[in-house]
């Protein structure tokens, strides 16, 4: 907007200079052709003049009846004086014409000299413009013109693309029981006031860190349940992080449930915890956790020990009947002895070895044997064992 009213502004400035140049030009040429009138009058004035001034001794003669008048010589003098003044006043104004048309044309040519030039095309103005708003400083370097902007443009795509490399490459390596569970990335959203807000990505095993019990929580917008058991949840998820010697160890992940992004992001605002992406929650890795965790309806609250071993499926239904958390995370006695008395690496690298050994067989027997179904339950069994499940 402000570039077209320096445009207006510049074509009217343009506009009133072209007619006051045109103003000057035919006040001038009225200005010479009065100026020649009045050299004329003088010029005829002063030859009147001098005819009255001249003697007429002139004698007359009658010869044969024929009149013929002869002139003096006083006034043959004077009669060629006024002839050679009035040759010299017929040239001088003559000369005066010449002055005044020659003028009169140099002054029409400049004027279309100048149409010509006001003539011009908006792409010669535009760029007339842009250097002119350049050159006082008006038009600042953030606004380049055509070719410039291109230019701006394909390297910002460049940073982009090196920027994102270097992401890329600069992205941890992950590993452990979360990254197979959740992949690399999960999402925080920020409440920036009440109508805004803005979400934020974490690499896995950094948001994770250092948290003793990881939920999984199954929900969604559409879903009565869901919605009247979130705000108790987020209720008893401040509460337990809240707990003196016991901060902030509580993590929980939601697995959306939502049928649209637009969704999932509007419920999220209900949240206060992280969450899985919503291409992945609603693809295949939230199909896989549904089926690994055997939920047949939402809300559903898994919880997980720090390995990822189970410690609960069924939270959802503890927490209204616990809602102090006097027995959260709700473990049992088994997994209460093995936690205390094996460290956390130990843990994890029995299970990883489980793990390991569990897929190699069932990659060499194949899923639909009925060796595959008991390996499953029987793999299932003894990860509840070592949890302290069974």
């Amino acid at each position: 907007c402000n570039n077209i009213m320096i445009i207006i502004i510049i074509d009217r400035q343009q506009q009133q200079k072209t007619q006051a140049r045109r103003s000057r030009s035919s006040n001038m040429a009225i200005t010479r052709r009065r100026q020649r009138g009045n050299l004329l009058f003088s010029t005829a004035a002063v030859l009147a003049l001098l005819s009255a001034a001249i003697p007429h001794n002139q004698s007359i003669c009658r010869a044969d009846d024929v009149v013929v008048a002869e002139s003096s010589p006083d006034a043959d003098v004077a009669a060629a004086d006024v002839t050679d003044l009035l040759e010299e006043a017929i040239g001088a104004a003559s000369v005066a014409d010449a002055v005044v048309d020659d003028l009169d044309d140099k002054t029409s040519e400049k004027e279309d000299s100048s149409s010509v030039a006001e003539e011009t095309t908006p792409e010669e103005d535009m760029d007339k413009l842009l250097n002119t708003l350049g050159e006082e400083g008006i038009l600042s370097q953030e606004q380049p013109v055509a070719a410039s902007a291109e230019a701006a443009a394909e390297g910002d795509t460049a940073d982009q693309v090196e920027e994102e490399e270097q992401q890329a490459q600069s992205a941890p390596v992950q590993s452990g029981p979360f990254i197979d569970l959740f992949g690399d990335v999960l999402l925080s959203l920020e409440m920036v006031d009440e109508t805004h807000a803005q979400v934020h990505q974490h690499y896995t095993n950094e948001a994770l860190s250092g948290k003793k019990v990881v939920g999984l929580y199954f929900s969604a917008d559409w879903c009565g349940p869901c919605r009247q058991f979130t705000p108790d949840l987020v209720n008893f998820y401040d509460k337990m992080n809240a707990r003196r010697g016991k901060k902030d160890e509580f993590e929980i992940v939601w697995v959306s449930r939502c049928r649209s992004v637009d969704d999932f992001g509007q419920y999220f605002t209900h949240m206060k915890w992280l969450a899985l992406p919503p291409q992945e929650a609603m693809g295949q890795r939230g199909q896989y956790l549904g089926e690994k965790y055997k939920v047949k309806s939402i809300p559903t609250l898994v919880l997980l020990d720090e390995i990822g071993n189970v410690i609960t499926t069924d939270a959802r239904n503890k927490i209204p009947m616990d809602k102090a958390g006097i027995g959260f995370p709700w473990r049992s006695p088994m997994s209460i002895l093995i936690s205390t008395l094996l460290p956390r690496s130990l843990r994890l690298l029995v299970k990883s070895q489980l793990d390991g050994v569990f897929d190699a067989i069932r990659g060499t027997i194949g899923k639909k044997t009925v060796g595959g179904g008991f390996l499953s339950k029987f793999r299932e069994a003894l990860a509840g064992k070592v949890g302290g499940q069974r």
